[in-house]
């Protein structure tokens, strides 16, 4: 049987990790930041011939720091990639991953610029898809959740001209799900095509699964 942890059981996980010197919080950050990419390609093995665009967008927590390292691994791996933020980490972890991303050229734009950047990145990309990657909330939201989607649901409804589809995957869970219980913490949750968690599924993956939405597990390494 899958095994399905909570988010305390995950955090417990990943604390203990941590605690045993085993693996640092940055290098789990780094861990499912590649993880994430390698399921992307997995998954539309198109992508992986050469460089695409993305917009990331990121939270101010891990999940979102997760964001930062996709963002400059795709940078590296030649992406034009846009990245939106909701506002800027606490010092810790994924800060670093920030300050990673900036010093290795990529921009920081508040997520008022989402519109902008991701009509940018469609005309960039021309007929070829553009990569969406939720990294705003993570397991830890359990908000309404309507007030941080506008700005990319705006995006979306402004677009204008012609340009490929959007691809959409989220981090760990998708923004608009309250990870422990399943429910739907807004009426229109981000629209993942994939969902990318780590170590083990979360009790939400079981309700996303119903709705035909795929979820894969990636291991970090705890």
């Amino acid at each position: 049987m899958t095994e399905i942890v909570t988010t305390a059981q995950m955090r417990a996980l990943e604390a203990a990790a941590m605690e045993s010197g085993r693996v640092s919080g940055s290098a789990l950050m780094q861990r499912a930041g590649a993880a994430v990419i390698a399921a992307v390609l997995e998954a539309w093995p198109d992508m992986a011939q050469g460089p695409h665009c993305a917009l990331v967008m990121c939270g101010p927590g891990n999940n979102g720091g997760d964001g930062y390292v996709i963002a400059g691994d795709l940078s590296r791996l030649g992406w034009t990639v846009g990245l939106c933020a909701t506002r800027p980490p606490a010092p810790g972890d994924a800060a670093r991953a920030a300050a990673a991303w900036e010093e290795g050229g990529g921009q920081t734009q508040s997520m008022d610029a989402l519109s902008t950047t991701l009509a940018m990145l469609c005309d960039r990309a021309g007929p070829a898809p553009v990569l969406v990657v939720d990294a705003l909330l993570g397991i830890g939201q359990t908000r309404n959740a309507d007030a941080i989607l506008a700005p990319f649901r705006n995006a979306v409804a402004t677009l204008s001209g012609p340009h490929g589809a959007l691809r959409h995957v989220a981090v760990d869970v998708l923004t608009g799900y309250d990870s422990d219980t399943g429910e739907a913490l807004t009426a229109q949750p981000f629209p993942a095509d994939l969902v990318v968690t780590f170590h083990a599924r979360k009790p939400v993956h079981v309700v996303l699964d119903r709705q035909g939405i795929r979820s894969v597990v990636v291991p970090i390494g705890l």
